[in-house]
């Protein structure tokens, strides 16, 4: 990747707080249902920076393990899965992927190791007939797996004890907030864009920023706000935006605007 530079926009810096609500971006997934609620075929890309210093959490590959590393992507339901969910986590500082469905899942890490203080573009695919997860690091094929099949999307209306949580993609923590054990990613994050096919199949050239918007683009975040607590889902999807929330706290207090960016 390139070197990071600055004046040409903003990114978010977590701190790895990850307690009380605080140092994450809240996306809400439901009432009404947002394009953001992948169900089906989806990759899920960002690019980040961080070190390995700032993130000591680890895990293996298997069912729902991802969430003891540092967690950075969590769209999961507290209990048993209804329908399914799905999460991203630094381990050892490398990636790792996790999907449920009905209590059924798998989770795979990748080989390369992104905590070295560089940019890099980082994406998640998943087949919901085959179940196959994979993750790419840079263009590569960094980690492959499969799990199980069928639609892991929120179930619209469905009553739960953790509303605050549940109904929401948080980005940069682990959203119920569980404990020690589940620790919060510390570090840099910038375009994230979800889309409801599998966009990577083979090795491929890192997209430069700014993501673009497509036909099967359902959330875009550039981060480039600089200020305020709300980014802004720049896809133009039907039905969206998909609109985040900030909730800024801690010691640093996370997540700041960064003018640190690729």
């Amino acid at each position: 990747m390139s070197t990071p530079t600055t004046g040409l926009g903003f990114s978010l810096r977590f701190y790895g707080n990850g307690a009380n609500d605080i140092d994450r971006v809240k996306i809400k997934l439901e009432a009404p249902a947002r394009p953001i609620d992948v169900d089906g075929n989806f990759t899920l890309e960002w690019l980040m920076k961080a070190l390995l210093v700032e993130n000591g959490g680890d895990c293996g590959e298997g069912d729902d393990n991802w969430i003891t590393g540092n967690v950075m992507f969590d769209r999961d339901v507290y209990g048993s899965g209804d329908i399914g969910d799905f999460g991203v986590a630094l381990c050892a500082g490398r990636v790792a992927f996790g999907v449920n469905r009905l209590g059924n899942g798998t989770g795979i890490r990748g080989a390369t190791v992104v905590t070295d203080g560089s940019w890099h573009h980082v994406a998640v695919t998943r087949n919901t007939t085959s179940g196959n997860v994979r993750i790419w690091v840079d263009g590569r094929l960094d980690g492959d797996g499969s799990g199980p099949t069928g639609g892991i999307g929120y179930r619209d209306g469905r009553s739960t004890s953790w509303p605050n949580s549940d109904p929401y993609l948080v980005i940069g923590a682990e959203k119920h907030d569980a404990g020690a054990a589940y620790p919060s990613y510390s570090g840099w994050i910038d375009e994230v864009r979800v889309t409801n096919v599998i966009r990577y199949t083979a090795a491929f050239t890192a997209p430069a920023p700014p993501f673009v918007t497509d036909a099967n683009t359902v959330a875009l975040y550039h981060f480039d706000e600089g200020s305020g607590a709300t980014v802004t889902d720049a896809s133009g999807a039907a039905g969206g935006p998909s609109t985040g929330a900030l909730r800024f706290g801690g010691a640093p207090a996370g997540p700041q605007w960064s003018s640190d960016v690729p």
